[in-house]
């Protein structure tokens, strides 16, 4: 995704050092992923599309790499993760990886990484580990940021709409799910992640409105969404520089003063 939502999904995943193998396995695996996080940035992907920039590239190969080492924390270091509570978080450090590489990686099978990352979900609650609010909105809000990659590779104006409409309906649900607090920085993440798809899926609908619906009727219909997304960020605005930044940019590009 957009680079400021990169940053702060690098920012939830600090991992501290502790005694034990499958803490150092993990700790590797968290730095392979900031790592490619950072390559990321430093291609400046919109909204993260895969570009096949060398970068882009290179990111994925790191993301991968992040991946195995997580599986190998998982599967080697299960009980020393345990003990030092950490299991639950390369659950989830595992499901981003997945999320990433879905997104970088054209031939990898969206829907299929939405499997596996309800897997996660679900051998976390089977095993009985204990996830913090961020994680478990996050794990619940996966398959939608995936669907958002999707939608971003998808051809088809229909089906992209689709997949971006299914986006927002899944981040929705994880905030209804959990229900983290108001100023909560996932509940922040999330709302600004949707106003991102929001604004992928306009881009690919906005010049194809319905049979029989005039230009200024369908305008009205994006700003009114935009609005019932922008309107739950509002009382934050000025509180918080970053979405205030954030907003003002997604007001002009949806023509909304």
């Amino acid at each position: 995704m957009h680079q400021i939502i990169r940053k702060t999904v690098m920012s939830f995943l600090l991992v501290v050092l502790v005694a034990g193998c499958g803490a150092h396995r993990l700790h590797q695996a968290q730095e392979m992923y900031n790592q490619a996080a950072q390559i990321e940035a430093q291609a400046s992907l919109e909204d993260g599309e895969a570009t096949g920039d060398p970068l882009d590239v290179q990111a994925l190969h790191q993301y991968r790499l992040a991946r195995s080492l997580a599986d190998e924390a998982l599967d080697k270091h299960g009980r020393d993760l345990r003990a030092d509570q950490l299991y639950g978080t390369a659950l989830v450090l595992k499901a981003l990886c997945e999320w990433r590489i879905a997104a970088l990686d054209e031939n990898v099978d969206s829907a299929a990484v939405r499997e596996i990352v309800a897997g996660i979900g679900e051998r976390a609650e089977a095993e009985e580990i204990a996830l913090g609010t961020r994680d478990r909105v996050l794990l619940a809000a996966l398959p939608g940021l995936t669907e958002h990659a999707r939608g971003l590779r998808e051809l088809d104006p229909q089906r992209a709409g689709a997949l971006f409409e299914s986006a927002l309906e899944t981040m929705e649900n994880a905030l209804t799910a959990v229900d983290p607090p108001a100023d909560h920085p996932v509940r922040i993440y999330i709302r600004l992640a949707q106003l991102r798809t929001l604004r992928a899926w306009s881009h690919v609908a906005y010049d194809d409105p319905p049979p029989g619906m005039d230009e200024d009727r369908w305008d009205q219909l994006w700003i009114a969404r935009y609005r019932k997304y922008r309107d739950r960020l509002e009382s934050l605005r000025g509180a918080n520089p970053r979405v205030e930044q954030l907003l003002r940019k997604m007001d002009f590009d949806f023509g909304v003063e």
